[in-house]
């Protein structure tokens, strides 16, 4: 069985659970989110109402792979 910290990706509900926000708010945040990778990363791979997790931890919690190491 798979760890949620084992997936890729991010969804609405980690996003309400970690910044205390609204599910409305939570999906503002990963359209905002998806539309800075992509810019940043014009082939990255962008699932709508989900984030890329390393992408949303460096971006929100300031953690990632960076803090990792």
């Amino acid at each position: 069985m798979r760890n949620d910290k084992d997936t890729l990706f991010v969804g609405v509900d980690q996003v309400q659970f970690d910044l205390g926000v609204s599910r409305a708010k939570a999906y503002e945040v990963i359209r905002t989110l998806n539309d800075q990778l992509k810019k940043a990363y014009p082939k990255a791979i962008v699932v709508a109402g989900r984030v890329n997790r390393i992408w949303y931890e460096e971006a929100c919690l300031k953690t990632g792979r960076d803090r990792m190491e």
